[in-house]
């Protein structure tokens, strides 16, 4: 899992290009700011067209600048870019599937992308979406929650370890048809990811005033006071909303607590309105 604990900005330039960069590092401060004079630099050489000495740094080895604000066993969480609070796991996987129409047992749809086109005989579903992640999890044997949110599902497998970015792994999120981008993404930061408040937009609510790292004592209280607003509005709605189990209640060591915040802060039971 590519987290980072320290961040900080730095300047540095080449010829007359100045760049200011993002540095990180999990051992302190002053290696995160090495780091972004490091980055700053290389990318003030690219701009200045010295190709010769000018190297892109690798989009996916860089960790999300996102504050670390509690740890688990396997687990982190951080507040994203537009300020949610998002769980990241390294081995409980999250899977995410955007809602589709609902495909025709005609042919095409989601059933014909998995598992071939169905026969013209196969019975209409109520909901061939859920239908395709439950044979899924029945043919690979895994126990798992699903959880209805305001864009599709999310199903949480509770019975077996993943790790994120592995042929197995990505196997299994394409099975599900889960979102491509979701996949890459936790293929770059090796580990699965699941939202656990609002999209501010969701909330009619607007995003944080800064960008994480916050530099200077005004920057940190302008992102305190959001916080403080943003979690008083979104008390009023829910993440996601549990839908049933699929393929028995199994729950690999381990998973319990990170299962039960998951559904606690996320307010899966609470049947508020989902954003």
């Amino acid at each position: 899992m590519k987290t980072a604990r320290f961040w900080t900005r730095a300047e540095e330039g080449f010829e007359d290009v100045r760049v200011t960069a993002r540095g990180w590092s999990d051992e302190s401060i002053e290696s995160a700011r090495a780091k972004a004079r490091e980055i700053a630099r290389r990318v003030a050489e690219r701009i200045a067209g010295d190709s010769g000495k000018s190297q892109r740094y690798p989009y996916g080895d860089r960790p999300l600048p996102e504050p670390i604000l509690r740890e688990f066993s396997g687990a982190i969480v951080t507040r994203n870019v537009y300020g949610a609070l998002v769980l990241n796991t390294e081995r409980l996987m999250f899977v995410d599937v955007d809602r589709k129409d609902t495909p025709k047992t005609s042919g095409g749809g989601l059933f014909a992308s998995l598992f071939g086109k169905p026969k013209p005989t196969a019975p209409a579903s109520a909901n061939p979406l859920i239908d395709a992640m439950k044979e899924v999890s029945v043919r690979h044997g895994l126990s798992g929650r699903l959880y209805e949110t305001a864009a599709g599902y999310r199903l949480l497998i509770t019975s077996a370890a993943f790790q994120a970015g592995t042929d197995e792994t990505e196997m299994l999120l394409n099975e599900f048809h889960s979102d491509p981008l979701y996949i890459r993404l936790c293929r770059m930061q090796e580990s699965f990811r699941a939202r656990l408040t609002p999209k501010p937009f969701r909330i009619d609510f607007r995003n944080p005033p800064g960008e994480f790292p916050f530099e200077t004592p005004s920057d940190q209280a302008a992102q305190d006071r959001w916080v403080a607003e943003y979690e008083a509005k979104s008390r009023l709605f829910a993440t996601c909303r549990f839908v049933e189990s699929i393929g028995g209640s199994v729950v690999a060591p381990g998973f319990d607590e990170l299962i039960q915040y998951h559904d606690s802060e996320s307010k899966a039971s609470s049947g508020l309105q989902l954003a």
